[in-house]
């Protein structure tokens, strides 16, 4: 999909020559790229091809084994993946209270978040209560009240339905026209392509 003029943009954080290894595998072996605000980048590839290990180092819950990420001053990064990093104990509310006060929002902002993705009703439920789907609504939520520079999505269309799936196109265009640097991992390659202004392929831990 081609969208207007953006803004001017620069690199939020470039990854040069990048490895992880587990074990003796490689899951990624010399990977270059940069990601830039107001930019949206698509990463394809078949299941095991690096693609989670990828957004896991950019977020740096994995230390690579060869090469280097180098974040501008400043910049932070924050991942939605499969396995989400939260307080599964305790409710949609309290997370989302803790992100707030950790990125020093208003409360009506978790009012907005809840309301835009749906999930009011789910405000006092614990997380390990909540269905595939609310779970990953939960995590675009906050998200949205965290307000990244650079946004990690790991397959974030699984798990929602039709509407959800529209709400998080909308989603990402928005982030992206407030300057946030998107990197989102899919399987369908259509639906990233119209999403996105780069798409690459990465197969057998090397970027084509």
């Amino acid at each position: 999909m081609k969208r207007g003029a953006k803004s001017v943009t620069e690199a939020l954080v470039t990854y040069q020559n990048l490895g992880r290894r587990y074990g003796a595998h490689w899951a990624l072996n010399g990977v270059d790229g940069e990601l830039l605000s107001s930019e949206v980048v698509a990463l394809l590839g078949e299941n095991g091809s690096g693609k989670s290990t990828l957004l896991l180092t950019l977020a740096q819950i994995l230390k690579p084994h060869a090469g280097k990420v180098v974040f501008r001053a400043g910049a932070e990064s924050h991942l939605i993946a499969h396995h989400p990093m939260a307080y599964m104990q305790l409710s949609v509310g309290h997370n989302l209270s803790l992100t707030r006060s950790l990125h020093d929002r208003a409360e009506a902002e978790i009012t907005a978040a809840l309301d835009y993705w749906k999930i009011r009703h789910l405000t006092d439920k614990p997380l390990n209560t909540l269905s595939r789907g609310q779970m990953q609504r939960f995590l675009l939520a906050r998200a949205m009240l965290a307000r990244p520079q650079i946004l990690l999505l790991d397959e974030p269309f699984t798990g929602l339905d039709a509407r959800s799936e529209g709400l998080l196109v909308d989603f990402i265009r928005h982030e992206s026209a407030r300057g946030a640097a998107i990197l989102i991992s899919e399987h369908d390659a259509g639906r990233a392509r119209r999403l996105a202004d780069r798409s690459y392929f990465l197969e057998k831990g090397r970027l084509r």
